[in-house]
């Protein structure tokens, strides 16, 4: 679908052996966000969202899923993107996005973490803009919205 030769990561749809590698890696990012609460909650958001949800993995034969992205492709709205830390700047995030955008064929939005610095840099340095503030005070999120 989706390769990148020279770092060796390919992008394919989810499958059902995926469940417990992105379960794993969203508890390894999570422990990066401070602000958010016990994992608990966030992974039933993932495991609820995987059946109505457009899903792809990217995958390194030796390090396994490196990154995944869940795609609402009715309303463009990413509600999951997660990439493993050794393999961020490697074009992982691009990656999955380009195949989302693929899908849908229209700009997507996603929110993220006013507090998740690094995120946004990296969305504003791919052309991503803010759309708008959501969230409560205690978990305040900007809306992006993609080129």
């Amino acid at each position: 679908m989706y390769t990148h030769p020279a770092a060796g990561w390919r992008i394919r749809p989810f499958s059902r052996r995926d469940y417990r590698p992105c379960y794993q890696l969203l508890r390894d990012c999570l422990t990066e966000f401070p602000w958010r609460s016990p994992a608990a909650p966030y992974l039933r958001k993932l495991f609820n969202s995987l059946p109505s949800a457009r899903a792809w993995v990217a995958e390194e034969p030796n390090a396994g899923v490196v990154g995944f992205l869940t795609l609402r492709p009715e309303v463009c709205y990413i509600d999951h993107l997660f990439v493993a830390r050794d393999w961020r700047l490697c074009g992982v995030g691009r990656g999955l996005l380009d195949v989302a955008r693929q899908e849908t064929g229209r700009p997507l939005s996603l929110d993220v973490d006013m507090q998740n610095v690094n995120a946004r840099k990296a969305y504003e340095a791919l052309g991503w803009k803010v759309g708008a503030r959501t969230g409560s005070a205690k978990a305040e999120q900007i809306r992006l919205i993609g080129p």
